[in-house]
């Protein structure tokens, strides 16, 4: 299956796939967002990142289907 990966702020500097903000990326059938992240190896811990799939906030074990639009981003905080 294939997903459209979004990503935003520094995560798109450190992608080491692609320099782009857009990629899509060709997951096995039943992957979920974790495995998504194994296979960009992005170093970056996922508890300090934002996963938003198809305009909703969701979790790690979230499966994904083909065609999702996933926007990966920095979690902020302020006070």
């Amino acid at each position: 299956m294939k997903v459209e990966v979004q990503l935003h702020a520094i995560l798109r500097m450190d992608n080491k796939k692609s320099g782009g903000q857009v990629i899509s990326v060709d997951l096995p059938e039943g992957s979920s967002i974790n495995d998504l992240l194994d296979q960009l190896a992005m170093d970056i811990d996922p508890a300090y990142l934002l996963f938003v799939l198809n305009g909703r906030t969701s979790e790690l074990d979230q499966k994904l289907k083909d065609g999702d639009v996933i926007n990966l981003m920095t979690a902020l905080s302020g006070g």
